[in-house]
């Protein structure tokens, strides 16, 4: 920890950080620089931008899905409707063929 309280992660280990120099030369950088350029990298990412997001939404949905979810018999089927009803002639179909058609 840093004089104003900062605590960075953890240092790498020999192997990781023995990697990191050499993949760092091949490019022309410092292991500082080549560290700093990807994170900020993949700060900008969209694709982990999009992934963050995703997860916030899904914490979301988690917590409608528990309030909404109150019975406990599974019985009421207002809450969530059929989104693909059978029709009485898919019901004839099964009963001649066995399956739905």
């Amino acid at each position: 920890m840093d004089q104003n309280g900062f605590q960075g992660p953890p240092p790498f280990d020999a192997d990781e950080y023995a990697r990191l120099e050499k993949a760092a030369r091949l490019v022309g950088k410092t292991p500082e620089a080549f560290v700093r350029d990807a994170a900020l990298a993949a700060a900008a990412d969209p694709f982990l931008k999009a992934l963050s997001d995703a997860g916030d939404r899904a914490r979301r949905l988690a917590q409608v899905f528990d309030t909404q979810d109150t019975h406990t018999t599974g019985e009421d089927h207002t809450a969530w409707p059929d989104p693909a009803p059978m029709s009485s002639r898919d019901l004839h179909d099964v009963q001649r063929h066995g399956h739905a058609a």
